[in-house]
């Protein structure tokens, strides 16, 4: 679609009159994403391309426009303005405001806030540590290369007291506004699972160096889960951590040999490398 053809179809679905401002929107390794200036109007179009196969973040464009719909009104995700599954296109409200500025307990709260929303019908997603060390595993046997680390031992708990719409992908990229104002974006992979593996994403070395930030410190991660003030899903992420870590890891590495860019590639071999050595259980 030419950026005509795109204002084209935006004034027949009645979204702007006249003639739109489009920018490409930097960020994200997979969809085109768009924003749309009509007026004192502001939309995000995204476009999404076809799914690589056998990936932990499918792109799924019905999930995320359903997921923005039982999202909304609770203050953590964009508002839906539409979707076109015909077209593979969805359009939401632009967030305004600037990126994360690294406000941990603005995330914990964005978290609880989440809770509220239903996540029936949505993909279910491994919540005990050895069908997510089995998920690294798989994505480790397509890789040339060997783990730099040993697999980690599988900790034995029950399942969560409750399961949870989780995102999947918390890199900091994904994370704008600040407060109470703070949302976030880009709902394409969304899961009915374990808030804990919320939890890792964001405090994952690797989904940091994918957003182009530096790792959390140790008193980063410990006022993060402090201010979510949920024991019962800092316990779960203590002990399931080294699973989500070799997961993680083992992704980065496949997606490292996989693509084509070179400076791409080196961050996700770096972000490999970061998460394959922080498989330590939190005590």
């Amino acid at each position: 679609m030419t950026e005509a053809e795109l204002a084209e179809f935006l004034r027949v679905e009645g979204l702007c009159d006249g003639t739109p401002v489009v920018e490409t929107m930097k960020g994200g390794y997979l969809n085109q994403v768009l924003r749309v200036t009509a007026g004192s109007r502001r939309l995000v179009v995204k476009r999404f391309a076809t799914p690589m196969a056998g990936t932990l973040f499918p792109n799924l464009p019905a999930d995320e426009a359903e997921a923005l719909r039982r999202l909304a009104g609770l203050r953590v995700a964009p508002d839906l303005v539409g979707f076109w599954p015909e077209r593979s296109i969805l359009v939401y409200a632009y967030v305004e405001g600037a990126p994360w500025s690294g406000d941990p307990a603005a995330v914990a709260a964005l978290l609880r806030r989440k809770e509220a929303a239903d996540p029936a019908g949505f993909r279910r997603v491994p919540i005990d540590a050895e069908r997510i060390l089995a998920e690294g595993d798989a994505l480790f046997a397509r890789c040339r290369a060997a783990p730099s680390q040993p697999r980690p031992r599988a900790a034995r708990l029950g399942p969560p007291a409750r399961l949870s719409l989780i995102h999947t992908d918390i890199g900091a990229g994904n994370l704008v506004g600040a407060g109470e104002a703070l949302r976030l974006i880009d709902w394409q992979c969304p899961a009915q699972g374990d808030l804990s593996e919320d939890v890792h994403s964001f405090l994952s070395p690797a989904f940091q160096i994918l957003s182009q930030r530096p790792p959390f410190t140790a008193a980063d991660r410990a006022s993060f889960l402090t201010a979510l003030g949920r024991e019962d899903v800092v316990e779960r992420y203590a002990r399931l951590r080294p699973a989500y870590a070799w997961r993680m890891g083992a992704y980065c590495s496949w997606r490292a040999e996989v693509l084509t860019d070179p400076e791409i590639c080196a961050r996700y071999r770096r972000a490999a490398a970061a998460e394959l050595g922080d498989m330590e259980p939190l005590e």
